[in-house]
C-alpha cells in the first residue's frame, strides 16, 4: 500500500513516516505525554511567541515528547530539501534550540523503513539512530 499524505481531523497534514514515528515513539517513551501537530508557539517563551511571523505563527512541530528535555522529532520528506524550506527548517531548528529543546529530523533518505510507514526492527533502529544523532540515548 502506497501512503500519501492526509489531513488530520484538525486540517493538520500528516505526512510520510509520521504514524510509524508516532508508534516507535510510543514504545520508546513509554513514560512520557507525545503530543501530535504542536503549534510551534506554544513551545516558545513568551518573548518569542509575540515577535513570530505570521508564516511561524502557523507552524506546527510533527511529533513532541514531553521528556527531559523535550523532544521535537520533525519528519523530514523531501520537499524539506528545497532552499526555501531548508532554511526555514533550519531558523525554526535553532529557535527550539535556544529554547533548551532537542530537535530530532528524521530524514526520508536516512529513514527509509520509517517512511514506508513500517514499524519494524529496521524502521526502529532508523528512529534510534536519529536520536542518538542528536545526544539522546535510551
Amino acid at each position: 500500500m502506497l501512503f500519501r499524505s492526509f489531513k488530520d481531523e484538525k486540517g493538520n497534514i500528516i505526512g510520510k513516516g509520521e504514524l510509524s514515528a508516532r508508534s516507535i515513539l510510543h514504545e520508546l517513551f513509554p513514560n512520557a505525554e507525545i503530543k501530535y501537530q504542536v503549534p510551534l508557539k506554544s513551545l516558545l517563551s513568551e518573548d518569542w511567541a509575540s515577535d513570530l511571523s505570521e508564516r511561524q505563527e502557523k507552524e506546527t512541530i510533527d511529533i513532541v515528547v514531553y521528556a527531559t528535555p523535550i523532544i521535537a522529532v520533525r519528519v523530514q520528506d523531501p520537499h524539506h530539501s528545497g532552499k526555501i524550506t531548508s532554511a526555514r527548517d533550519l531558523v525554526q531548528r535553532k529557535t527550539l534550540e535556544w529554547h533548551g529543546i532537542k530537535v530530532v529530523d528524521l530524514q526520508f533518505y536516512e529513514c527509509t523503513s520509517l517512511m514506508k510507514e513500517l514499524v519494524n526492527e529496521e524502521s526502529k533502529k532508523e528512529l534510534v539512530i536519529a536520536l542518538k544523532s542528536e545526544g539522546i540515548y535510551l
